[in-house]
């Protein structure tokens, strides 16, 4: 099933008064690249994106930013048994704290970098990055194409030329710290 997209008919409007509009992929491709959709924001909910507020766009991602950081965490974390049982029992369990706390300071400092070059995207950008490489249920090239109404090619051209941008932003950003 394709992608829903739900937009405000009156981007003004709240509460109980909102009419919703629902468009395909390729017509919200072309409203988040026109001047129209400045200033407009969106919360992916996997099947489909709505329309919301600053407010509401901002206390969505910043949820969603700290869950993803919480799964990273916890797949990064290995567990060591203090004592193995015959019966399978691992009894007590710690965390395997062997990792370099320089490699640790290092990588923090490129996840950093990472981050505020991410935020630096604008919000079409973003989206495509979310979507192809974040995300936890990412998207192909051909089906993000599909959604938007483009060519797997040029989604390709775009992922690459965003990367190269991101890459640009972390290295320089990783010099300015060290």
């Amino acid at each position: 099933m394709a992608k829903q997209y739900y937009i405000k008919k009156d981007p003004s409007t709240s509460g109980a008064d909102i009419e919703w509009i629902a468009i395909n992929g390729k017509d919200f491709y072309q409203l988040i690249t026109s001047p129209a959709g400045k200033g407009r924001y969106f919360i992916d909910m996997d099947d489909f994106m709505i329309e919301a507020t600053e407010e509401e766009y901002k206390d969505w991602r910043r949820e969603k930013n700290h869950s993803d950081y919480l799964h990273e965490q916890e797949a990064r974390v290995q567990l060591l048994s203090l004592h193995d049982s015959e019966d399978g029992d691992q009894g007590c369990l710690v965390s395997d704290m062997s990792a370099s706390t320089e490699e640790q300071a290092m990588a923090s400092i490129v996840r950093k970098a990472l981050c505020e070059a991410l935020c630096s995207l604008d919000k079409e950008s973003f989206l495509l990055i979310d979507a192809l490489i974040l995300a936890q249920d990412r998207k192909s090239e051909r089906d993000l194409a599909a959604e938007f109404g483009l060519s797997q090619k040029a989604i390709n051209k775009r992922k690459k030329k965003i990367l190269r941008d991101l890459k640009f932003l972390v290295l320089k950003a990783g010099k300015s710290q060290q």
